[in-house]
Parts: C-alpha cells; sequence; structure tokens
C-alpha cells in the first residue's frame, strides 16, 4: 500500500453509521421497497425481507465490514491480498458494475430534483403519467428507438453531479459524514411526519391495513422470495464493494458487528416508515377514484408510484398544499438517492485513488466526470427500457455474484484464525456459519434459477446483458493486469 495516500477516518463511529445508512437508503427504500410489498401482497413482503435480513443481510454486511477494517483498502486491492490477480479483476467487475449502476443511478436522482422543481411551480399537468414518460423523459415505444434527448433530465443530472463533488472532494469527516449525520435524520423526520399527516386523508388507515396484513398464500410462491433476496442486497448495497469502501475509514475502536446491526435496523425502519407514506397515499387515491387498490398501479416500475401516482395524489391537495408536500417528498427522494450515489462514487473512486495513485480529489473528480459522460446514454428517449435490461444483471445476477465470491475468497482462503478476515476479529457465531456453510451455496441457486429464468426466451434485453457482461469481463481482467499493488 503506497503511503502517499491519504485515509482519513470518521470522527466518530456514529458518523460511519449514518453515513452507511445514506449508503444503503437510496430509491430501494422510498420507493422499489413500497412497489415491491405493493406487488406481492403488502405484509406477505414483509415477513421473508425481515427472514432475509437477519440471516443474509447482516452477516454479508459484517464480512464487508471487516475486510475494510482490517487491511483500510478498498475492493480491488483487498481481493488482490487473497487471490492475487483473479481476485483483482473480481474486484474490478465489482468497480465497473458501480460505474453502471452510478451512470444511471446519477440521473435518476436527477429526477428527484427536476421534481422538486416542477411539484413547487405547479408545472405538472393532470396527466401525470404524459408528463413524466414523455414531456420529460420523452420516453419512445421501444429500445431501438432511440428518440431525443431530454434536455431537463441532463440538467438534472448536471445538478446532482455538481452537488455531489462538492461533498466528496473534502474529506470524509467534513464531506460525507457530515451530510450523512445531518440527512439522514432529517429523512426518517420527513417521512414520518409524513406517513401521520397522510393517515388524516380519507380512506389512508386501509392502506395501512392492506400494508401491514400478509396474504400467507404468497409466501409459496418461488418469485416473492427472489424478489425479496434482489430488494435487500440493492437495498443494503451488498457484493459491490461499496461497504468495504466506507468501511476502510473506520478508526481502530470501531465495534464492526455492533454498527453493521444497526446500518441493517436503520435500513429497514427508513423502508418500512416510507412504506406508511406511500399505501396511505396510494388508498388515498383509491377511496376518491372507487377504484381497488391492487388496480391503482398498472406497471411494476418502481418510479410509477414516485411520479406518476405520488403527483396525481398531490392535485388532490389543491394548488397551495400540493406546492408545499410535494418539493417535501421529492426532497426526501432526493437525499435517498444523493447520499446512495455518494457510496457508489465512493467505491469506485477509491480504487482510482489507491490503483492509480491518485490524490482523493483526482479520483473523485474522474469518477463524477466519466459518470456524467456515460449518464447522457440514460438521457435518451429509450433509456427506460435499457434500464429495465440492464437492471437484472447489473443489480441483480452481478450482487449475486460478488456476493457469493466473497464469501469464498474470504471465508476459505485460509484456515488459520490470524489470517482468517472474519475469524481475526469475530467468532464462530450465526453470521460465522452462515457465511461459510448457507450462503455461498444458497445465493448459487438462486442465481442458477435467475439465469435459467432469464434466458429462457432470448430477447434483445438478453443480448444487452450478455454484451455488458462480456465487456465488463474483458475490462475486469485488463485493468487487474495493468494495475498492482505499490
Amino acid at each position: 500500500m503506497s503511503s502517499n495516500v491519504d485515509v482519513t477516518t470518521w470522527k466518530k463511529q456514529s458518523g460511519f453509521i449514518w453515513s452507511l445508512i445514506g449508503s444503503a437508503v437510496g430509491f430501494a427504500n422510498v420507493l422499489s421497497f413500497s412497489a415491491q410489498c405493493y406487488k406481492n401482497g403488502g405484509g406477505a413482503f414483509l415477513i421473508p425481507y425481515i427472514i432475509a435480513l437477519v440471516t443474509l443481510g447482516i452477516p454479508l454486511l459484517i464480512l464487508e465490514g471487516f475486510i475494510g477494517y482490517r487491511w483500510k483498502l478498498p475492493l480491488v486491492p483487498s481481493y488482490g491480498k487473497v487471490w492475487k490477480s483473479p481476485g483483482r479483476a473480481l474486484g474490478w467487475l465489482a468497480v465497473i458494475a458501480c460505474t453502471t449502476i452510478g451512470a444511471f443511478y446519477i440521473v435518476l436522482t436527477g429526477y428527484s430534483v427536476a421534481y422538486i422543481y416542477f411539484t413547487a411551480s405547479g408545472s405538472i399537468p393532470e396527466d401525470t403519467a404524459q408528463f413524466f414518460k414523455h414531456d420529460f423523459l420523452q420516453a419512445t415505444p421501444s429500445i431501438g428507438d432511440f428518440g431525443r434527448f431530454s434536455i431537463a433530465a441532463f440538467i438534472a443530472t448536471i445538478t446532482v453531479a455538481i452537488f455531489s463533488w462538492f461533498v466528496l472532494v473534502k474529506n470524509i469527516r467534513d464531506g460525507l459524514e457530515r451530510i450523512c449525520s445531518l440527512f439522514m435524520p432529517m429523512l426518517a423526520i420527513f417521512m414520518a411526519v409524513f406517513a401521520i399527516v397522510v393517515l388524516f386523508l380519507p380512506g389512508a388507515s386501509q392502506g395501512w391495513i392492506w400494508y401491514l396484513k400478509p396474504d400467507f398464500s404468497k409466501l409459496l410462491e418461488p418469485r416473492l422470495w427472489r424478489d425479496v433476496f434482489g430488494q435487500l442486497l440493492f437495498s443494503l448495497s451488498l457484493g459491490l464493494g461499496i461497504v468495504v469502501g466506507y468501511s476502510r475509514h473506520t478508526q481502530d475502536n470501531t465495534n464492526i458487528p455492533q454498527s453493521m446491526v444497526l446500518v441493517a435496523i436503520g435500513d429497514f425502519l427508513v423502508s418500512f416508515i416510507c412504506g406508511f407514506a406511500i399505501f396511505g397515499c396510494i388508498a388515498h387515491m383509491s377511496f376518491v377514484s372507487d377504484v381497488p387498490m391492487n388496480q391503482i398501479i398498472s406497471s411494476d416500475s418502481s418510479f410509477e408510484i414516485g411520479f406518476v401516482i405520488f403527483p396525481k395524489i398531490l392535485k388532490m391537495f389543491g394548488p397551495v398544499l400540493s406546492q408545499i408536500i410535494g418539493p417535501l417528498f421529492f426532497f426526501c427522494v432526493f437525499i435517498a438517492g444523493v447520499t446512495g450515489l455518494f457510496s457508489i462514487i465512493e467505491s469506485i473512486a477509491g480504487n482510482i485513488e489507491t490503483e492509480f495513485h491518485r490524490s482523493r480529489r483526482e479520483a473523485v473528480t474522474w469518477t463524477i466526470v466519466i459518470l456524467v459522460l456515460f449518464s447522457a446514454f440514460f438521457c435518451m428517449g429509450n433509456s427506460p427500457h435499457v434500464i429495465d435490461s440492464l437492471a437484472p444483471m447489473v443489480m441483480g445476477n452481478n450482487m449475486l455474484v460478488g456476493s457469493i465470491m466473497l464469501c469464498f475468497a474470504f471465508m476459505y482462503h485460509t484456515k488459520k484464525r490470524s489470517e482468517n478476515i472474519f475469524l481475526s476479529h469475530g467468532t464462530k457465531g450465526f453470521s460465522y456459519f452462515s457465511l461459510k456453510y448457507v450462503l455461498p451455496y444458497f445465493l448459487s441457486v438462486i442465481l442458477i434459477a435467475n439465469v435459467i429464468s432469464e434466458f429462457q426466451n432470448f430477447t434483445v434485453g438478453s443480448a444487452i446483458q450478455l454484451t455488458w457482461m462480456l465487456f465488463a469481463i474483458v475490462c475486469a481482467v485488463t485493468l487487474a493486469k495493468k494495475t498492482r499493488n505499490a
């Protein structure tokens, strides 16, 4: 490890925890969690989610935390310590995945910035779907039709990029820790207050009942469990080295297991609270429009709830209240999105910093420039179709592969307790046995089932996924050969 790399530490363990919660909390919590609950029978989704959080989420968080805590390195050089060049290639594969995710995540975060303006100015017409899909996104009917470039989406993206740069070029304490320690409690308070206010809307209480009451027959559906594990991996940012990137800045007295348990609880609570607000709004709309709850949302898109359904609900508050409630809601969405984006940028920049021996400012700047350049592709009219095609591979199967490889690399590479990344800091408790004997094999079964399911019918989306994977592997192997530990 080169001594000229300046690695600062979190000022407080609480700052580390808030920042990791900020990393975990994103669109997956504010929008996707509620969308998955809506699609999978309300409370029926909550039961397996809590089971998965305890058996999969917390152990993997602890493992990634120990990796960063022990070596004070990001993912690529950490993999290199145990699996040499093949491990470094796996690390770069995760970095390329983060870059791909970051390129469209920065655009999606920009949506919330644009909608803060649209709701504050009362610019959204009655047909909210038409406005979102066609006026704002310039969406086309198929992936092959590139359509027009959404200037509004790109301007919002640039705004997010500039804000992120000003936060992340600072050291960890003055940038990430300060902003996340402010933003995350603010998000929790805003959403809790919003959920309580929503409860007083006519019919909203039925949404809370629908949200909490489980349909136990759904628990027998394999799709539910697949959705649960996919949601959890995405929500907690597992398998991509993001947690490793934050944990490398920990002080020696940081309690990693305790921190990760609190992060998992915080992430779930934010999702759970947001669910009350979202389901209350959906139930109110169901009551007013006299349409059954299960027919309010017509597609599987998480963004239909946030950018189509919610603006419709705002119309019912009248012009004055809607211009107050709307910006506050989308500011919450922005907080969730931008703190998640911080962690993606930090993960990429950390590896550039250590592997190419750049300063933090240079690494962050190059990372954001790369994300903005690639983000232009996700401002085209066919971008929703491209994201839908890439997501199962980049945020689904790739996260599964990353989590499986982390278990094998850092739980099996040595039998000496002093050299084992987990045993040198932990004990042979539940997390150890889960990581070594259960999770890698269980996740492998899910991965195989996903691949079979997705490629039974070969489509344009399948071709995009395969093309991305081949490109990512070639780039990862090339980078692994060109970069070496100093």
